[in-house]
C-alpha cells in the first residue's frame, strides 16, 4: 500500500497504515513516502495559540503598545473552575485587551486562534462575547495568528 506515513506516536492513526490526515495533521511527522521510497521534506509546524500569544505579546512590549493578556483558556479541576466562575471569570471573553480609545470605540479586544483556521474553532460564546463588546462601544475581532493580530493593532492605533 503507498502513501504518507507518520511516524510519530501521538498520532491517531500511527501503525495503522497510510496517514488520510497527513496535509492538515499538526502531529505528523514523515516516515516515508512509500511510493517515492524517499523521505519527503519535513511539512511546516503551526504554531500553538500560547506560541502565538507569545509572540504578539513580545511584539507589543518591543513597541510601546499596552495590553493585557486574559487568560481563560486554562485547564483546571471543577472545584477550580467553580470558584473561578463566581469571581467573574466567563467562557469565551477574549484573550487580549488594548487599553486604547480609537476611532470612536473605548478599547480593543482580540481574541487570538491559532494561524491556520482548521486547527481554531470559534466557539459560541466568542461569537457572543465580540457582539456584546461591539455593541457597547469596543472593538472585538478574532484574529488567526500573531501576524494577523499585528496588522489589526496597527490598524486600530493609527490616528
Amino acid at each position: 500500500m503507498s502513501g504518507k506515513y507518520c511516524k510519530n506516536a501521538r498520532c491517531s492513526v500511527h501503525n495503522q497504515g497510510p496517514c488520510p490526515t497527513w496535509e492538515y495533521c499538526d502531529y505528523f511527522l514523515w516516515d516515508v513516502d512509500k511510493e517515492a521510497g524517499t523521505r519527503p521534506a519535513v511539512k511546516e509546524q503551526i504554531p500553538l495559540e500560547s506560541d502565538e500569544q507569545c509572540a504578539l505579546y513580545s511584539w507589543c512590549h518591543d513597541n510601546g503598545i499596552e495590553m493585557v493578556h486574559i487568560p481563560n483558556e486554562r485547564e483546571c479541576s471543577v472545584s477550580t473552575g467553580q470558584l473561578l466562575a463566581k469571581q467573574g471569570v466567563r467562557r469565551g471573553f477574549p484573550d487580549n485587551f488594548f487599553p486604547y480609545a480609537r476611532h470612536g470605540y473605548h478599547g480593543l479586544f482580540i481574541e487570538l486562534k491559532r494561524r491556520k483556521r482548521s486547527l481554531s474553532k470559534v466557539s459560541e460564546e466568542q461569537m457572543q462575547w465580540a457582539a456584546t463588546l461591539s455593541a457597547n462601544g469596543y472593538k472585538a475581532l478574532i484574529c488567526y495568528g500573531a501576524a494577523e493580530a499585528i496588522i489589526e493593532i496597527e490598524r486600530y492605533m493609527k490616528e
